[in-house]
């Protein structure tokens, strides 16, 4: 495969910055990396990235950059805080946030960093970190579709299915309402396997029964990879802990519900069951 020509910075070297830095790099992408813990910079050194010292340095040499922090406070501070995206965006540059935020956020970003002359993307992803290590995340892109095209050869590299939603902000709409779908997925199949336990068929052969039957699902495909991180994300916090993300992503959804006007009796259950600590199943190693 020919080598992509392109200056790619990504910012946030998590569970997705990581494989997708890795990609990028494999792909022949002059890649600058910026996190704020200096391990997984060094990591991508090594492999051939340009590790920088701030967002800023990041967007000083990329003309796309991408954002894969947890929240909208970490991405207000990477864009327009001190050493933030603005102080150096480069004139025509696409920022292009894979975090899940919410619309509000998205649009705000959008009109800061049009003001400095760049544009904006909006492309939140699903898949997880077994696809992102294979290239084959989804991404559900709000954006101007000729600006999208500009880029998608790069976002090819670790996305296999690339879905124009609208303009910016739709992406979040989107992907609100894929996690809102994903997460009852998630307690429905932990009480579904732990209800069949109760009454005498094992975990694995229920398993078997729903691959079998019309409640298959992706999660339920991958749930000996990922289950176990998914179920840890239901454990109880202090008050004032970081949410892990699919509770983060309910808060979201709620507020995007309340705010378009949408009854969601079943998202309101959902998003209170996994705060409270309490789901079924969710501390039970067999299920």
């Amino acid at each position: 495969m020919a080598k992509l020509q392109a200056k790619v910075g990504v910012i946030g070297l998590g569970a997705l910055g990581m494989p997708i830095s890795r990609r990028l790099i494999a792909a022949g992408c002059t890649t600058a990396v910026y996190d704020v813990r200096p391990e997984p910079v060094r990591e991508l050194a090594e492999l051939g990235a340009n590790p920088c010292s701030s967002p800023a340095d990041v967007a000083r040499v990329s003309d796309l950059i991408i954002s894969l922090v947890s929240d909208a406070d970490q991405t207000d501070a990477i864009v327009s805080g001190p050493g933030g995206v603005l102080e150096a965006l480069r004139p025509d540059a696409v920022f292009a946030t894979g975090s899940t935020l919410g619309p509000g956020p998205v649009l705000r970003l959008a009109q800061q960093i049009a003001a400095k002359g760049g544009h904006t993307l909006d492309i939140p992803i699903s898949g997880g970190i077994l696809a992102a290590r294979e290239g084959l995340l989804s991404l559900m892109v709000g954006g101007d579709p000729e600006l999208l095209a500009s880029v998608m050869p790069i976002l090819k590299v670790f996305a296999d299915n690339v879905t124009h939603t609208g303009d910016v902000g739709t992406g979040q709409v989107a992907k609100l309402s894929h996690q809102l779908v994903f997460s009852a997925n998630v307690m429905a199949l932990l009480e579904g396997l732990a209800l069949a336990e109760a009454g005498g068929v094992a975990p694995d052969v229920m398993k078997l029964v729903l691959k079998q039957g019309l409640a298959n699902s992706s999660v339920l495909q991958i749930w000996h990879e990922l289950g176990p991180r998914w179920k840890g994300m239901l454990e109880a916090k202090e008050a004032g802990e970081h949410l892990p993300n699919m509770r983060k992503d309910l808060h979201l959804v709620l507020d995007m519900a309340q705010k378009l006007g949408v009854a969601l009796p079943l998202g309101n259950n959902v998003s209170q069951v996994a705060d409270s600590g309490k789901a079924t199943g969710h501390k039970n190693p067999e299920l």
